[in-house]
């Protein structure tokens, strides 16, 4: 064989978390900063707040004609499958909703005292999720330690900027 037996072909690094088929689990580690997201030529262009600024005809249209417009959620999140540091945007109402649930619940309470799993499934056309919170204990110290070592300024996501200021991205890198 030509290619050595423990070769193993390195992931792409990436400052976003994505959700995976199957379970996708992670601690979120910040407060949730919420906003709207226009796509236009493959480009987001954002803002805060929970009333929609943008107008329909300045973006581009989905796969249902209907102008990519979304509504979101982004934290800081340690995603246990990468082992890093991330920024999770949630734009899918229905993961949305189940993580408000929770934490509106008493017995389960503020998101970042536990962990977090998603199990993303795909039959044909259509996705569903599952999400599932995960019983509170405390967070790993070198997670900790991550996070404070860490440049990560969510707010930087409404100037069309990179939030975490150590991690290149695999489409920045130039040979």
């Amino acid at each position: 064989m030509a290619i050595p037996k423990d070769t193993q072909i390195p992931k792409g690094a990436s400052q976003f978390m994505k959700f995976q088929d199957g379970k996708n689990r992670f601690r979120i580690l910040s407060e949730v900063v919420t906003g709207w997201e226009l796509w236009k030529n493959k480009e987001p262009k954002r803002h805060e707040g929970q009333v929609c600024k943008f107008k329909p005809e300045d973006a581009d249209l989905n796969q249902n004609g209907k102008p990519n417009i979304n509504y979101f959620w982004a934290m800081i999140v340690w995603n246990y499958e990468a082992k890093q540091l991330q920024v999770l945007e949630i734009t899918q109402k229905t993961v949305m909703s189940p993580l408000y649930d929770l934490e509106q619940n008493p017995d389960w309470g503020d998101l970042r005292n536990y962990d977090v799993e998603i199990n993303k499934k795909k039959e044909g056309d259509k996705t569903s999720y599952n999400v599932l919170g995960i019983p509170p204990k405390p967070v790993a110290p070198e997670i900790l330690t991550a996070l404070e070592e860490s440049k990560i300024d969510l707010t930087k996501l409404f100037d069309g900027k990179y939030p975490i200021e150590d991690v290149v991205e695999d489409d920045d890198v130039a040979f």
